[in-house]
Order: C-alpha cells, then structure tokens, then sequence
C-alpha cells in the first residue's frame, strides 16, 4: 500500500475543517428550534462526522480501501432496498443470488477486471436472475421480481461501482492528490450539492418540480443545489482532478463548471429516482441506519446516478485530451 500524499492529506484535513464549521454553525440554529427538530440534526451532524471518517480512511487506503467502502454501501443498500420490495414475495433463492454478485463484482474489480464489467456486468445480472429464477420455478410474480432485483443490481453494484472507474482512468499527468482525487471531487461535489438543495429549498422553495413523486422538491433547491455544485467545481478541480492541466484556465474552468452541473443534475435525478421507490411502497424513509439521515439509500441513491455520468464525462475529456 503506497503511502497518501502530503496533497491528499491535506485534503482530507480540509475536509473536516470544513465539516468543524459547518457543525458550528448548525449548532448556533438550534436556538429557539424544538427540542425534536434540535436531536434530528444533532443525529444527523454525527452521521456526517461519521461518514467522513469512513471517507478518509478509505482513500487513504487506496484502490482496495474505496472498494471495500463501495461494496460495503452496495450491500447495505441492497439490503434495505430487499426489504422495500419484501423479503417473502422475493424468496431466499433469489435474495441469496443478488448478494453472492457483490463480492464476486468487486474481487474482478480489484483483480483489475474493470473493463470486462463494464460491458459484461448488465447482461451477467440479467441472464443469472432470469436464468436462475425460471430453473428453480420460481414463478410467482415472476417478472416483478426478476425486474426489481436487476434493478437492485444495476444501481447498487454496477452504477455504483462506477466511482470506482474514475480510479483507473490514464491520463497523461495524475491530480496532485492521486487518482483518488477524481474519486473525492465526485462524491463531495454530489454530497454538497444534495444538502444545498434541502437546505435552499427549505429556505426559499415555493415552486415545486416533481409534486407526484417528491413534493418537497423545488426549482429553487435545484437551482440552489447547481451554483453551489458548479463553485466548489471550479475550487477543486485544481486540486482534485486534471481538468485544469494542459489547458488555458478558461477552457478549464469550463469543463470544471459543466462538472458540477452535470453531477447536481444526475445527482437530483438520481435521488427522486428513490423517491419513486419509496412512493411505489409507500414509506418515507429505506431505513435506519444512519441517525438522522434515513437509511444507507438515502444517502447513496444520488451518488447512482451522477457516478456513471460522471465516468463517461471524464472518459469525454480523456479522449480530447
């Protein structure tokens, strides 16, 4: 294991520096807050913390460590989203056949076998779950089952995995930071942008987006979401990626800006994609898991979108490199 970089450090410092701020300032709203609405965010500011550390420790760790971190989060999501759809109506077979495919995904993937997944993972989890069901007679709400379990498969193992990718991109010069940093810009970029839309739309939403399938989703949260997206693009692309390099800064900073944007809007499609999934079962939380925040869903559900977008964007800017 190669030893993190003085840049990724500090990074990484920057990070909870910037998460100390933010827990001060959100503890000096808490005054005059009811006392329920004051432990929800207390629970939620722990969660972040904790996040964070997991965060840290696994791009300190490398390839294996962001790995372990994603099929870690896909098996725990996986989990909740098999209980949305209902663990009896799904059958142990088949439960068991969804969670077998996430170590085996990411052992190829550490074995260096991203390439093959990438065009063979999507027609693997559709023969396998077809294949299996219908030898095994498992007939009863065939189609809704097979369907809801690719489904489980290609958001939480394939579209996932796809921050993973950005770690094998070659580029002529890496980012000061390693090539864990195209990793972190895109999980901070969806993050940041996530919690400026909740807190934005909060504060100044009144014209609502998608009323049928999440109704507290406003223009003003999306709008508010993609500034904060695009600035923190322009403010770490130097640092976290080579968008900037061999390029004059206005051309750079073009790419960084088209970055956030196409991340806070993937990221808003891919979390009202969880809304219609919780509305199609009708609960308002995937879970528990993570205090204050829901379920491990919750928390991902944006990243399942904007990583694949993401990827073949970086992918764009390679081969016009």
């Amino acid at each position: 294991m190669s030893v993190p970089s003085s840049q990724l450090l500090w990074t990484i410092a920057g990070l909870f520096g910037s998460l100390t701020v933010g827990t001060f300032v959100r503890i000096s709203m808490f005054r005059g807050a009811p006392n329920e609405s004051t432990q929800s965010s207390l629970r939620s500011l722990r969660t972040w913390w904790a996040l964070a550390m997991l965060l840290s420790i696994a791009v300190m760790l490398g390839n294996l460590g962001v790995a372990v971190l994603l099929a870690i989060a896909g098996i725990l999501s996986l989990r909740e989203y098999l209980q949305l759809i209902g663990w009896k109506s799904i059958g142990a077979p088949t439960v068991a056949l969804v969670f077998a495919f996430v170590p085996i995904y990411y052992v190829l993937l550490i074995l260096g076998y991203d390439e093959e997944l990438r065009s063979a993972a999507p027609v693997a989890f559709l023969l396998a779950m077809g294949g299996c069901r219908a030898w095994l007679g498992l007939i009863e709400d065939y189609v809704r089952i097979t369907a809801a379990s690719i489904w489980g498969l290609m958001l939480f193992v394939y579209c996932l995995s796809h921050a993973y990718f950005l770690l094998n991109l070659s580029f002529p010069e890496e980012p000061s930071t390693g090539s864990v940093g195209w990793f972190i810009f895109l999980v901070l970029l969806t993050e940041s942008g996530d919690i400026a839309q909740a807190l934005v739309g909060r504060r100044f939403g009144k014209t609502k987006i998608t009323p049928r399938v999440s109704p507290n989703k406003s223009l003003e949260g999306l709008l508010g979401g993609i500034a904060v997206s695009m600035i923190l693009a322009v403010l770490l692309a130097p640092w976290l990626t080579t968008m900037m390099q061999r390029r004059s800064w206005n051309a750079g900073a073009f790419f960084a800006v088209l970055s956030g944007l196409l991340i806070a809007i993937f990221g808003f499609l891919g979390d009202i994609n969880k809304s219609g999934i919780k509305r199609d079962v009708g609960v308002k939380d995937s879970g528990t898991m993570l205090p204050g925040q829901g379920g491990m869903m919750d928390r991902i559900y944006s990243l399942t979108f904007s990583a694949p977008a993401f990827y073949y964007f970086v992918q764009f800017l390679q081969s016009a490199a």
